[in-house]
């Protein structure tokens, strides 16, 4: 170990030899000596630490600008923080660690939450009672005392209330926990240093109770010596490898034997496997694979006449699980003789069941208590209960009732209660068909499926919910299902999804996803952002191990193999979207090649926003070799003039089937333009190209369009958002569009059109030759006097069923123009988008009768406009005339409070064509919004899509709102209303 200068990062050292009077006040020579005695014999200090290192400079300012007096060490459990906790105490009294404190004070609150009631002064008083005498000018220097809090995750969080009153009096005698919080917080001795011991799922409360802490990971056992440990009884260099693969490169396990304890377990639990394989049983390479072979092992009855547990062995078995189950759930790993005595249990009946010490006796200063092995080993006894209390032979035993609280139901819902997601993990792994066929083997009777069930039902709904599923929670779900291995489970549980958005930032990830998206089989879109994994260079590997004759591909290769041929073997997947995602050249070439394969069913592919630039070039063959390659999305990306000549012959080639091309956002320049030109000459199946967001000067719009105005372009959809088009630009596609029969869908959002350029266009549309049947104008600065001239063209155009002026400012003026050409019977207008549109109620009364005298109108969108409750009740008339066709209705942020609910309710029950209604951004109120509930539920009502943020309304509403799609499965509610492809909205 390095020698520790306690001048460096310390301050200056205290002068034991000097006057009485530069002497700290106190005791201090005795009180460092009797935490020496205390500590030296049960902590070995490692001053060489990364944490120690780190610990050293702790309250020192960082550059200048931030002075910690709180730092958190935080890990995984068992990890060694206590034990780190104490070797600071001890380094201190030692004279090797912060010198520059003249007190330090360790408090184990596992001990100290048993005192009732205590001052400051009483807590130090009861560690070394000579210090009493002393306590005023202890405490008269609060910036030179050192207090340690071991075990911050002992506090009762329950007794944790916002007002509750804090204590800064050192004197005052409180209940310990608001004495602890009042430390915490700063309000008790601000000016004094912490150091806090907290596991990794206790740091999110911390982060809400302290001041400007620095946190420190204690990560436990390195990589280099949780390999050596691993591997040091396996000599077989072929498992060795399989080892290596299965289990060091597992993420999952080889995080969780940081810890010395689980390692050893897993050390144990490998061993086991291995002499059991020899003997043909399955080796399953996951947390609970590994904890049941050993912990199955250990119950076995050792002797030869018996082959399960006896009925008094199931009952201790069951009470340890009972303990383990209620431990979890409020957060406790430490047991005393009155909780053993509650379940029924005896310390050696547990060790004569396990053969071994799974709940280990621990004596300190206060009590006897007991603690399992190690925080897992609770985690998967929890588990287990949920098993074991579906058998019918607990009937005579009160100690196992039911607690509701404590249903698989409530362990579902664990978004924020991360101190249940261990034993989550085990209850799914232990759905494993050979886990479960050796837990009844040890019964001597059958489990019952309704764990089972149940669990599979939760993962089913999270699948339907698609639009209120993170990522995160999906990939959690898929973690879950990949603990059980059991195919069969995993294919019904997954049977719902058909969207899937997954965050890929680990190698675990892919695994995982690869094993569950195969069982995904109505999968049709999915999602994907890959993150730094596939960014590194191949042949770097992070296993510290070097294995004889290992001149295979890396794993993270091998990984993405697996993934994309998942991907391109799944029998309904369409849609796959790899924008935000980084993938280097041989990510890109293994993608490409696996979506060549002829079964590979995909249709859509998105890289918008990828970064794919070293392998581009493997892309342009796909597109040739896969004929079910309909859409390509290529925006955000920088396309040279190479990548744009051979995307041009791909797409000449006659085994091309693309059919949409976006290449927003690409920098084109003239010669891009100039070869897409020629492209559209000489293509058949391309029918709709995005140049969005690309600037298109005079000279480029003349290439396009002298290739749009000829027979030969086959273009139906074209879109030109934010393309900086001039008023001449505007002219020569006007002219292009007169000779052109094919193209039907024409966006040119966001360039300044203004009345003229809107003028040019509809003295084409009212001609005869007109195809048009979609007309995307947002923002493009368009006034009532625009409305004007397109208010004529609708009346005399048959063709132009949806029209979009979003974001342009029409007033209430240029909508009186359009609802009076909307209302004439030669105008077949289906879809009307005026989102943002300077709108008032004042409007409402000629949108309203609009609605009633138009049978073609089926979608009005007016969003974000301030039509307020008034305007809302003038057009509710218009809705509940029998003859309003109207079927989807956006009102987005317009100011409607609780008075228009009545009016819209009624207005549900009259109108029963209306399936789609868009609420988001109203301040409805809680009755307002429970009136809306009940009207939402009423028989005469055919909403399927209602846009609401369920979140921010009253715990009633939203339960009325659940309510409803339970009754109406197919109902959704959600906030992001605008759920259409993004092509279909430009």
């Amino acid at each position: 170990s390095l020698v520790c200068n306690p001048e460096e990062g310390s301050g200056p050292v205290q002068n034991d030899e000097g006057s009485d009077d530069e002497r700290p006040p106190g005791d201090l020579h005795s009180y460092k000596a009797h935490v020496i005695a205390k500590f030296d014999t049960r902590v070995e200090v490692h001053y060489d630490s990364p944490e120690m290192q780190v610990l050293l400079k702790a309250f020192k300012s960082y550059q200048k600008a931030f002075w910690p007096h709180t730092v958190i060490l935080h890990g995984k459990p068992g990890v060694g923080k206590s034990a780190l906790a104490r070797s600071i105490i001890l380094g201190w009294a030692q004279g090797k660690l912060y010198q520059d404190m003249s007190y330090a004070f360790f408090f184990s609150v596992r001990e100290i939450k048993w005192t009732e009631k205590s001052s400051l002064a009483e807590l130090i008083s009861k560690k070394w009672p000579y210090l009493q005498a002393a306590m005023t000018k202890i405490m008269s220097k609060p910036e030179r005392l050192l207090f340690v809090l071991d075990g911050f995750d002992d506090l009762d969080l329950a007794l944790l209330q916002d007002d509750m009153r804090h204590s800064g009096d050192w004197e005052d005698e409180q209940p310990i926990y608001i004495l602890m919080y009042s430390l915490l917080m700063k309000v008790l001795l601000p000016q004094s240093c912490l150091i806090i011991t907290t596991r990794d799922t206790g740091l999110e409360k911390l982060k809400s109770l302290t001041v400007s802490p620095l946190y420190i990971l204690v990560r436990g056992l390195s990589a280099t010596r949780r390999t050596e440990l691993l591997l040091e009884n396996i000599s077989d260099d072929q498992q060795r490898k399989h080892v290596v693969r299965s289990v060091i490169e597992n993420d999952q396990i080889f995080d969780q034997c940081q810890v010395p304890s689980v390692c050893s377990l897993v050390c144990e639990a490998l061993q086991l496997q291995e002499k059991l394989g020899e003997r043909g049983t399955p080796v399953c390479w996951t947390l609970t694979s590994l904890y049941a072979t050993l912990v199955f092992h250990q119950l076995t009855p050792r002797e030869p006449f018996r082959s399960c547990l006896s009925h008094r062995e199931q009952v201790v078995l069951m009470g340890l699980c009972s303990m383990a189950a209620e431990g979890v759930w409020n957060m406790r790993s430490v047991f005393y003789d009155d909780d053993l005595q509650n379940y029924g249990l005896e310390e050696a009946a547990i060790s004569a069941l396990f053969h071994m010490n799974i709940l280990l006796q621990v004596d300190d200063s206060t009590k006897q208590h007991y603690v399992f092995f190690h925080l897992s080993l609770q985690d998967f006894c929890a588990a287990l209960y949920y098993l074991l209390k579906g058998l019918k032979k607990w009937n005579g035993h009160c100690l196992f009732i039911e607690n509701p609280k404590r249903s698989i139901m409530k362990l579902e819902r664990t978004n924020f209660n991360t101190h249940l997601l261990g034993m989550k993990r085990f209850l799914f792994g232990l759905m494993n068909k050979d886990t479960m066929r050796t837990l009844e083997a040890l019964l001597g009777c059958p489990v019952s499926s309704a764990v089972k069930q149940r669990l599979q039902h939760w993962v089913f709904v999270l699948g339907q919910q698609v639009s209120a599923t993170s990522p995160a929670d999906v990939l959690d779900a898929f973690y879950y299902l990949f603990e059980s291995q059991d195919e069969e489970f995993v294919y019904w549980a997954l049977n719902s999804f058909q969207e899937v958005w997954l965050q890929i930032n680990q190698k675990m990830d892919l695994m995982v996803s690869s094993y569950c998206l195969q069982h995904c089989q109505n999968l049709k879109t999915l999602r994907v952002d890959v993150r730094d994994i596939l960014l590194v260079v191949k042949n770097v590997e992070l296993c510290p191990v070097t294995l004889p004759q290992t001149t295979c591909k890396s794993l993270i290769m091998e990984l993405w193999e697996d993934f994309c041929s998942v991907l391109s073997m799944h029998p309904r997947l369409k849609k796959l979207d790899l924008g935000s995602s980084g993938l280097n050249e041989w990510a890109m070439k293994i993608l490409c090649l696996k979506l060549r394969n002829p079964a590979c069913n995909i249709q859509n592919l998105i890289l918008k926003g990828a970064e794919i630039a070293a392998g581009l070039r493997y892309l342009w063959m796909t597109l040739i070799g896969n004929r079910n390659l309909k859409y390509l999305n290529l925006g955000n990306k920088l396309l040279k003039g190479d990548d744009v000549k051979l995307v041009c012959e791909a797409l000449r080639h006659p085994n091309c089937s693309l059919e949409t091309l976006r290449l927003d956002s690409c920098e084109l320049t003239s010669a891009s333009y100039s070869m897409i030109s020629g492209l559209l000459l000489s293509s058949t199946s391309l029918k709709s190209l995005s140049l969005a967001r690309n600037r298109v000067t005079e000279k480029s719009m003349g290439q396009l369009c002298g290739a749009l105005s000829s027979s030969r372009c086959a273009l139906e959809k074209l879109i030109l958002d934010s393309c900086e088009l001039s008023l001449v630009s505007c002219h020569g596609l006007v002219s292009a569009l007169s000779g052109n029969l094919t193209l039907t869908h024409l966006c040119l959002s966001n360039n300044s059109l203004r009345t003229e350029g809107v003028r040019l266009l509809c003295q084409f549309m009212k001609g005869p030759r007109c195809v048009l049947q979609r007309l995307i104008l947002n923002q493009c600065d368009l006034k009532g006097d625009a409305c004007g001239f397109l208010a004529l063209t609708l009346i005399n155009n048959r063709t132009l069923t949806h029209l979009s002026l979003t974001k342009n400012p029409v007033a209430n003026d240029g909508v009186k123009f359009l609802c009076e050409a909307i209302k004439e019977p030669t105008c077949h207008l289906q879809e009307l988008e005026l989102v943002e549109c300077w709108l008032t109620g004042d409007c409402c009364v000629d949108l309203a009768s609009m609605i009633t005298m138009n049978q073609h109108l089926k979608s009005l969108d007016l969003g974000y406009n301030d039509l307020g409750d008034n305007g809302v009740i003038t057009l509710c008339k218009g809705l509940k005339q029998s003859n309003s066709s109207l079927r989807r209705l956006g009102l987005e942020a317009c100011g409607l409070t609780f008075e228009c609910c009545e009016a819209l309710s009624s207005t549900l029950a009259y109108n029963q064509h209306l399936t789609s209604l868009n609420l988001v951004k109203n301040n409805f109120s809680t009755p307002g919004m429970l009136k809306l509930c009940y009207a939402f539920r009423h028989f005469a009502s055919n909403l399927r899509i209602i846009g609401l943020w369920k979140q921010q309304y009253h715990a009633k509403v939203r339960r009325h709102l659940e309510e409803l799609q339970l009754t109406r499965p197919h109902t959704v509610i959600n906030g992001d209303w605008y759920s259409l492809d993004e092509d279909d909205r430009n």
